[in-house]
């Protein structure tokens, strides 16, 4: 595979929505990783030795770096360290964003796992993953493509070698039952490696924070364990299953793939500080429009076309006679009508170059000799011209495809249309047999058609508007008020020991997946994005904040095991199968796995049935359930908890309501309301989803506007 496939597989692996082709992106990942497996003759050292070996590579490639930036033009040289750095440190972290799911969410491995993750993260605030502060890095130096996605993947600012291991690695965390000891021992390369080596290089007035901030192996508060010894640990306990050589296998993967790309990269950087460099790079990226415009001017008895057309014959040439042109004048960039005429607001090049091209322009006029270029000068002119047309190849990318299957495409197959009993375990994991997405597609769109269905005269929900001065908290206060009220008035019968086992037991398929609904929602950028943190932070405590005895399918469990149930694993065959659920149970659980899979798609939906799921116990049933279990003699932990955490004021209903302001407030005024009030009626839908109206007329109706796409 070329270095250029993995930009596209880059643009690909970011897409939350869509899952790797198995025709095209395993076998790139397969290439990329098979290969790797340590050098022959060296020993076999264990996790602890790796963490050392790989903490001292890390110096050694630091101190090659900091000698190719020594250099006059060290600014050039430092603003390609920073371009070629951002496709790994813009999403760092990411590797581990599907590593849980909901049928692993009681693993202690798992949980160690989010924890690290959650750090990368900084669960509880927007934008402060470890990416954005990169982001603001990328920022302070005036670079344009500072965010992961498409502009980055198709923009110059970094060589293509760059893109292949973030690639391969993002490609991976989208298939972890594959590649889950790889992708945990490649994690723990990355922690040990720590900083990345051209980073680390850098002088502390290069960069706006402390270099240290991009230390993947150290914690970044002070009250946080450190991710490295965590790291190790995840790897330790999975060799000690018995896969302790695929982790192996992927530690030494990550290894060397950074020491191919630091070679690459100081190679790069040691050319960047050529003043001829970055001015053939300039070149080079806007030969083939230039083209178009440049028929008629002169240089050297050519048409400047031609020039821009045979740019393959590398840069001596072309440079050497641009120098001696009349347009430049040799160490006066003032006095050069390249720079003084051409590109000034009078000139027939106005706003073709940027600011920053035009400062390159300048620094390489200045340095030019008063007799001429220099380019030819010296017994390692032939050498350096040699490695400037090597590295042409890496830049010309204009047949380069980085589409990527769009969202509302679900992959093709045949998963049938199995009853939702049938369906819950493969929905469990995120791996996806053929079909399983058309299936979830389908099965969310006739649930939330049915959830619409009457929906303005329904007794409770959202109210028809949203208030855009107000938002959603005094809606929530009166609504909170209403639930206490209700359960002060009312005297609900208690039911006997086995209702209330039966309606325990009959819960455990919804409850043992408790924050399912948000797994979409630990895709990195989403986890970390002014709405979506919210959600990502309620995901990350119905799992108990990484602590096992806190998680709250555990938690249920022990419930279940105090009334004398003892059910298999969740993502057991043996689970759905248990005789003792009833077919019905499954319906809601499922909606929950279904619509997960679409995080973008149906976000406003995710939005209301997150605040729906949140808010409906809260002051009511949840204490009808604490009386109750207290009356038998069971434990109430779980109520308890969940009454408190999704509590109105500081819990997860309140940062439900403000997920929902913030992502309203982000909508686009293009015709008055009409963008925001058509969010808002989604989500009221979804809302509605989490109890949809049942009885045949909601579910004809569910069916038919569903499929003709009718609202």
């Amino acid at each position: 595979m070329t270095n250029v496939e993995y930009r596209a597989l880059y643009a690909r692996a970011l897409n939350p929505e869509a899952y790797p082709s198995p025709d095209t992106d395993l076998p790139m990942v397969r290439a990329a990783i098979d290969p790797a497996g340590g050098r022959p003759g060296e020993p076999e050292r264990d996790l602890t030795g790796l963490v050392d070996e790989a903490r001292r590579w890390a110096s050694e490639r630091e101190q090659g770096f900091r000698s190719a930036l020594d250099s006059p033009h060290r600014a050039s040289g430092r603003r390609c360290v920073l371009g070629n750095c951002a496709p790994l440190a813009l999403s760092a972290g990411a590797w581990l964003q599907w590593l849980s799911s909901a049928g692993n969410a009681e693993s202690e491995l798992t949980l160690a796992l989010l924890r690290i993750y959650s750090s990368d993260l900084g669960v509880g605030y927007p934008l402060a993953d470890r990416g954005s502060e990169y982001r603001a890095v990328l920022r302070a130096h005036r670079f344009k493509d500072e965010a992961p996605g498409p502009r980055l993947a198709a923009g110059d600012q970094a060589e293509s070698f760059s893109f292949r291991l973030p690639a391969v690695l993002l490609t991976m965390s989208r298939l972890p039952d594959r590649f889950r000891p790889e992708l945990v021992g490649a994690d723990l390369c990355l922690r040990a490696v720590g900083v990345l080596p051209p980073l680390a290089a850098l002088e502390p007035e290069d960069v706006p924070v402390p270099v240290d901030t991009f230390d993947l192996g150290r914690p970044r508060t002070p009250d946080e364990p450190v991710p490295l010894d965590l790291a190790l640990s995840a790897a330790q306990a999975l060799a000690d299953r018995g896969d302790g050589d695929r982790v192996r296998h992927g530690f030494r993967w990550a290894a060397e793939e950074l020491a191919l790309w630091c070679d690459a990269l100081e190679q790069e950087t040691r050319l960047a500080t050529h003043p001829d460099y970055p001015v053939w790079r300039l070149i080079w990226a806007r030969s083939r429009q230039a083209s178009v415009y440049h028929g008629q001017f002169p240089l050297e008895g050519r048409p400047l076309a031609e020039w821009f057309a045979d740019v393959d014959a590398g840069p001596s040439g072309f440079l050497r006679a641009l120098a001696r042109s009349t347009l430049v004048r040799p160490g006066e960039p003032d006095r050069s009508p390249l720079v003084r005429g051409l590109i000034g607001e009078k000139g027939r090049m106005f706003r073709v170059f940027t600011e920053q091209e035009i400062a390159l322009l300048r620094d390489w006029i200045t340095h030019l000799p008063q007799e001429g270029s220099a380019l030819d000068a010296g017994e390692d002119a032939a050498e350096r011209h040699r490695r400037l047309r090597v590295a042409q190849g890496s830049w010309h990318r204009s047949d380069t495809q980085l589409d990527a299957r769009p969202a509302d495409a679900p992959a093709a197959g045949d998963f049938g249309r199995p009853t939702a009993r049938s369906a819950y375990r493969a929905l469990l994991s995120r791996t996806e047999p053929p079909g399983l997405r058309q299936f979830a597609h389908r099965y969310v769109r006739r649930w939330l058609a049915r959830s619409r269905f009457r929906m303005d005269k329904a007794e409770r929900g959202l109210p028809a508007r949203w208030d855009p001065d107000n938002g959603l908290r005094g809606w929530l206060a009166a609504e909170h008020d209403r639930h206490g009220a209700a359960w002060t008035a009312r005297d609900t019968p208690l039911p006997s020991r086995e209702e209330l086992i039966e309606s325990t037991l009959q819960l455990a398929p919804l409850i043992l997946i408790d924050g399912g609904w948000l797994q979409g929602y630990t895709d990195y950028r989403l986890a970390s994005s002014p709405a979506g943190h919210f959600l990502f932070q309620t995901y990350w405590d119905e799992l108990g904040n990484g602590i096992w005895r806190q998680n709250h399918p555990k938690i249920y469990r022990d419930l279940l095991r105090e009334m004398g149930v003892e059910l298999p694993p969740t993502d057991s065959e043996e689970f759905a199968a248990w005789p003792g659920f009833d077919d019905r149970s499954f319906a809601l659980p499922v909606f929950w796995l279904c619509i997960a899979k679409f995080p973008q798609t149906f976000a406003p939906e995710i939005l209301g049935l997150n605040l729906a799921m949140e808010l409906s116990g809260v002051g009511g049933s949840y204490r009808d359930a604490q009386v109750a279990l207290r009356h038998h003699g069971f434990s109430t932990q779980f109520v308890d908890l969940h009454n408190t955490i999704d509590n109105v004021s500081t819990g997860h209903s309140a940062w439900a309501v403000d997920a929902i302001d913030t992502f309203l407030a982000e909508q686009p005024d293009l015709a008055g309301r009409q963008t925001t009030d058509a969010v808002w009626q989604r989500i009221r839908g979804g809302y509605r989803s989490l109890s949809p109206p049942e009885g045949p007329a909601a579910r004809v109706y569910g069916a038919l506007t569903a499929e003709t796409g009718r609202r």
